[in-house]
Protein backbone atom coordinates (compact mmCIF):
# COMPACT_ATOMS: atom_id res chain seq x y z
CA UNK A 1 0.00 0.00 0.00
CA UNK A 2 1.29 3.49 -0.77
CA UNK A 3 2.30 5.88 1.97
CA UNK A 4 -0.37 8.19 3.27
CA UNK A 5 -3.20 5.66 3.41
CA UNK A 6 -4.19 3.75 6.52
CA UNK A 7 -3.26 0.11 6.78
CA UNK A 8 -3.75 -2.68 9.26
CA UNK A 9 -5.30 -6.07 9.74
CA UNK A 10 -8.79 -4.65 10.23
CA UNK A 11 -8.80 -2.57 7.05
CA UNK A 12 -10.78 -5.09 4.98
CA UNK A 13 -13.41 -5.42 7.68
CA UNK A 14 -13.57 -1.64 8.14
CA UNK A 15 -13.79 -1.11 4.39
CA UNK A 16 -16.63 -3.61 4.02
CA UNK A 17 -18.57 -1.97 6.85
CA UNK A 18 -18.01 1.47 5.35
CA UNK A 19 -19.06 0.33 1.88
CA UNK A 20 -22.35 -0.96 3.29
CA UNK A 21 -23.14 2.65 4.28
CA UNK A 22 -22.02 3.96 0.90
CA UNK A 23 -24.01 1.47 -1.17
CA UNK A 24 -27.35 2.96 -0.17
CA UNK A 25 -26.51 6.51 -1.31
CA UNK A 26 -28.86 7.50 -4.13
CA UNK A 27 -27.69 9.50 -7.12
CA UNK A 28 -28.29 13.25 -6.80
CA UNK A 29 -26.68 15.64 -9.29
CA UNK A 30 -24.15 17.78 -7.37
CA UNK A 31 -24.97 15.89 -4.15
CA UNK A 32 -22.32 15.74 -1.45
CA UNK A 33 -23.87 13.70 1.35
CA UNK A 34 -25.36 10.38 2.37
CA UNK A 35 -28.80 11.62 1.40
CA UNK A 36 -27.60 11.80 -2.22
CA UNK A 37 -24.42 12.24 -4.23
CA UNK A 38 -23.02 12.14 -7.73
CA UNK A 39 -19.72 10.45 -8.57
CA UNK A 40 -17.69 13.45 -7.36
CA UNK A 41 -19.67 13.57 -4.14
CA UNK A 42 -19.13 9.85 -3.63
CA UNK A 43 -15.37 10.32 -3.98
CA UNK A 44 -15.43 13.22 -1.51
CA UNK A 45 -17.47 11.24 1.05
CA UNK A 46 -15.18 8.20 0.70
CA UNK A 47 -12.01 10.25 1.17
CA UNK A 48 -13.42 12.29 4.08
CA UNK A 49 -15.22 9.61 6.05
CA UNK A 50 -13.03 6.57 5.39
CA UNK A 51 -9.57 8.01 4.80
CA UNK A 52 -9.90 11.20 6.85
CA UNK A 53 -8.84 13.34 3.89
CA UNK A 54 -10.95 16.39 3.12
CA UNK A 55 -10.93 17.12 -0.60
CA UNK A 56 -11.85 20.65 -1.57
CA UNK A 57 -15.20 21.20 -3.20
CA UNK A 58 -15.30 23.70 -6.02
CA UNK A 59 -18.31 25.94 -6.52
CA UNK A 60 -18.41 25.31 -10.22
CA UNK A 61 -21.34 24.83 -12.51
CA UNK A 62 -21.11 21.48 -14.23
CA UNK A 63 -23.66 19.57 -16.17
CA UNK A 64 -25.19 16.23 -15.32
CA UNK A 65 -22.46 14.55 -17.39
CA UNK A 66 -19.82 15.95 -15.01
CA UNK A 67 -18.14 18.29 -17.49
CA UNK A 68 -17.31 21.96 -17.14
CA UNK A 69 -18.20 24.21 -20.08
CA UNK A 70 -18.77 21.04 -22.10
CA UNK A 71 -15.10 20.67 -23.03
CA UNK A 72 -13.27 20.22 -19.73
CA UNK A 73 -13.14 17.62 -17.00
CA UNK A 74 -14.18 18.87 -13.56
CA UNK A 75 -11.76 16.51 -11.82
CA UNK A 76 -8.72 17.15 -14.01
CA UNK A 77 -9.26 20.93 -14.16
CA UNK A 78 -9.63 21.29 -10.40
CA UNK A 79 -7.73 18.49 -8.71
CA UNK A 80 -4.50 18.42 -10.73
CA UNK A 81 -2.70 20.14 -7.83
CA UNK A 82 -3.66 17.33 -5.45
CA UNK A 83 -3.49 14.21 -7.62
CA UNK A 84 -0.97 12.78 -10.06
CA UNK A 85 -1.74 10.37 -12.86
CA UNK A 86 -0.18 6.93 -12.33
CA UNK A 87 0.19 3.91 -14.61
CA UNK A 88 -0.94 1.29 -12.13
CA UNK A 89 -3.65 1.84 -9.55
CA UNK A 90 -3.17 1.44 -5.83
CA UNK A 91 -5.81 1.00 -3.19
CA UNK A 92 -7.99 4.14 -2.87
CA UNK A 93 -6.65 5.85 -5.98
CA UNK A 94 -9.19 7.65 -8.15
CA UNK A 95 -10.18 6.01 -11.43
CA UNK A 96 -11.60 8.23 -14.17
CA UNK A 97 -13.60 7.36 -17.25
CA UNK A 98 -14.11 9.51 -20.30
CA UNK A 99 -16.86 10.16 -22.78
CA UNK A 100 -16.63 9.84 -26.57
CA UNK A 101 -14.99 13.28 -26.77
CA UNK A 102 -12.16 12.12 -24.48
CA UNK A 103 -13.36 14.26 -21.56
CA UNK A 104 -13.14 12.59 -18.17
CA UNK A 105 -16.72 12.69 -16.95
CA UNK A 106 -17.08 9.90 -14.39
CA UNK A 107 -14.98 8.66 -11.49
CA UNK A 108 -14.74 6.35 -8.55
CA UNK A 109 -12.40 4.97 -5.90
CA UNK A 110 -10.17 1.93 -6.51
CA UNK A 111 -10.90 -0.88 -4.04
CA UNK A 112 -8.31 -3.37 -5.25
CA UNK A 113 -8.58 -6.59 -7.25
CA UNK A 114 -9.73 -4.58 -10.28
CA UNK A 115 -12.80 -3.21 -8.49
CA UNK A 116 -13.92 0.34 -7.86
CA UNK A 117 -16.72 2.09 -5.98
CA UNK A 118 -18.72 4.78 -7.74
CA UNK A 119 -22.06 6.52 -7.77
CA UNK A 120 -23.83 6.98 -11.07
CA UNK A 121 -27.33 7.68 -12.26
CA UNK A 122 -28.72 4.33 -11.10
CA UNK A 123 -27.07 4.66 -7.66
CA UNK A 124 -24.00 3.42 -5.81
CA UNK A 125 -22.20 0.42 -7.25
CA UNK A 126 -19.04 -1.64 -7.19
CA UNK A 127 -17.78 -2.69 -10.60
CA UNK A 128 -14.61 -3.86 -12.32
CA UNK A 129 -12.78 -1.22 -14.30
CA UNK A 130 -11.61 -3.89 -16.75
CA UNK A 131 -15.18 -4.90 -17.66
CA UNK A 132 -15.86 -3.99 -21.27
CA UNK A 133 -18.30 -1.21 -20.36
CA UNK A 134 -15.66 0.63 -18.36
CA UNK A 135 -12.44 -0.54 -19.99
CA UNK A 136 -13.16 1.22 -23.29
CA UNK A 137 -13.86 4.47 -21.40
CA UNK A 138 -10.88 4.29 -19.00
CA UNK A 139 -9.08 7.64 -18.75
CA UNK A 140 -6.59 6.65 -16.05
CA UNK A 141 -5.76 6.36 -12.38
CA UNK A 142 -4.90 9.25 -10.09
CA UNK A 143 -3.00 9.09 -6.81
CA UNK A 144 -3.18 11.69 -4.06
CA UNK A 145 0.13 13.58 -3.87
CA UNK A 146 1.97 13.70 -0.57
CA UNK A 147 1.49 16.97 1.29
Amino acid sequence: MRAGYPEGEDMSKELNEFLKKMMVIPYVHKGRGYEGADCGGGIMIFYQDFLGIALPDFDIEYDINWSVKGDKSLFIENYYKFFEKVDKPALYDIVLFQNKKGIANHGGVVLGCGKFFHIYKSGASINRYNDETFKRRLNGFYHLKKA
